[in-house]
């Protein structure tokens, strides 16, 4: 599973500099949704339909089989709105139930929730709300599942101040988080996405998380009980676009297990995020400030196990980037494009056997610093390389230290692990 990064590495470290592509992203393909559904679209199953207007509305629905369908529409007239909705749909797959349901809330106004819980294998949620302090939460499969698997839930949120978390369980599960934040004054919305992979047949879930505007918060955690091996997860943070960018945003991405990758993507100035790796052939990227101009931005990877990859891009100046890599025949990439007023800095630490760094620094001001305990590692550091117009170069600092674990000398210590950074 080695990627272009590995490619890049080794042409420049023969002299030849080019610039890092991207892995592939994923994306997830919703189906069509079932629009006016009457009693007969789901055969062999119930159906349920709420429709309410107003304020402090309120809404449970319990179904228990196999294709059963609850839609549920509330909609209220200011921000004293406090709706509710919970619907619960389960049963055990081996009794031939929990298959199949479909959920679908709309909800409009100020200070609504949804919970959605479903047990068992190919069912869906889709929620949508709009306005300021809503709460949506979806469970598909308990900790202890009861398969749980090929499951979907896509939640969409237009406001500030909103809530929205999904929790999955099992294999084959797939989540997507879209909030758009209209919100001044640092008032912005929160994504969490869980997925646990507990065997059965392919391991591996899928989590996307998308926001727009300021000060929002993306947390996503995928974790695989077949390491170092199992996983096959994929995960990806996107804050902003090149037409709105995103100012104070934080994301923080885990994973453990094998054949993993995550990406984040930020625009704008003031952001975070926060990646960490347990396992091998895992890729971990990060793009901050990507066709945009800004600074002040902090990426931090953290890799334990092999045959993994870390990259990291920044455009803008003033940025930092941090790397930490555990193990054997792990790649390390950083380029900072930028950095004319004030520069950037980048740190990379390796430990193990056969690990290879490589900074890439444009303009003036900026730190390289690399540290590398253990044998048979490769450092490349190259500072004003990509075209740096004239007069706009120079003053920068390169430090390597390559050292056998024979030797006593301490030079940087490990950071903390991303996941002690942030919590919910």
């Amino acid at each position: 599973m080695k990627s272009s990064i590995i490619c890049g590495l080794s042409l420049l470290i023969s002299g030849i500099a080019i610039a890092q592509t991207s892995q592939t992203r994923q994306t997830i393909v919703a189906p069509v949704q079932q629009i006016s559904p009457t009693a007969g679209s789901t055969v062999g199953g119930n159906y349920s339909n709420i429709d309410q207007k107003g304020i402090g509305s309120d809404a449970l629905v319990q179904q228990q089989g196999t294709a059963n369908a609850s839609f549920i529409e509330q909609t209220g007239t200011d921000a004293g709105n406090r709706n509710s909705v919970d619907v619960l749909q389960w049963g055990n797959v081996s009794a031939l139930s929990g298959e199949e349901n479909y959920s679908e809330i709309k909800q409009d106004g100020a200070g609504n929730n949804f919970s959605v819980f479903q047990q068992g294998d190919k069912n869906e949620v889709f929620g949508t709300q709009t306005g300021i302090d809503n709460t949506a939460i979806v469970q598909q499969g308990a900790n202890l599942a009861q398969q749980a698997q090929d499951n979907l839930a896509l939640v969409n949120q237009n406001g500030k101040g909103n809530f929205a978390e999904v929790q999955q369980r099992f294999d084959n599960n797939e989540s997507s988080i879209t909030q758009d934040n209209d919100a001044v004054n640092g008032v912005g919305n929160r994504s969490y996405q869980s997925q646990i992979s507990d065997g059965n047949q392919t391991p591996g879930h899928k989590a996307i998380g998308t926001q727009y505007g300021d000060d929002n918060e993306i947390v996503q955690s995928q974790d695989s009980d077949y390491q170092p091996f199992g996983g096959d997860n994929y995960a990806e943070a996107n804050q902003g676009d090149a037409v709105l960018t995103a100012e104070r945003a934080f994301s923080q991405q885990t994973q453990n297990g094998g054949y993993n990758n995550v990406f984040s993507t930020q625009y704008g100035s003031d952001n975070t995020s926060f990646q960490e790796q347990n396992g091998l052939l895992n890729t971990a990227e990060v793009h901050q400030n990507t066709l945009s101009t800004g600074g002040d931005n902090y990426a931090e990877q953290y890799q334990i196990g092999g045959f993994n990859e870390a990259y990291i891009e920044q455009d803008g100046q003033n940025h930092s980037a941090n790397q930490e890599q555990y193990g054997v025949f792990n790649e390390s990439v950083v380029i900072q494009n930028g950095g004319q007023l004030t520069g950037n800095q980048a740190l990379t630490i390796q430990s193990g056997i056969s690990n290879n760094s490589y900074v890439n620094q444009m303009a003036n001001g900026n730190i390289a610093d690399v540290d590398q305990l253990g044998m048979n590692h490769v450092s490349v550091i190259n500072q004003n390389s990509l075209g740096t117009s004239a007069g706009t170069g120079g003053s920068n600092s390169a430090t390597v230290t390559q050292r056998n674990a024979n030797v006593s000398l301490n030079r940087q210590t490990q950071r903390a692990a991303a996941t002690k950074s942030h919590t919910f």
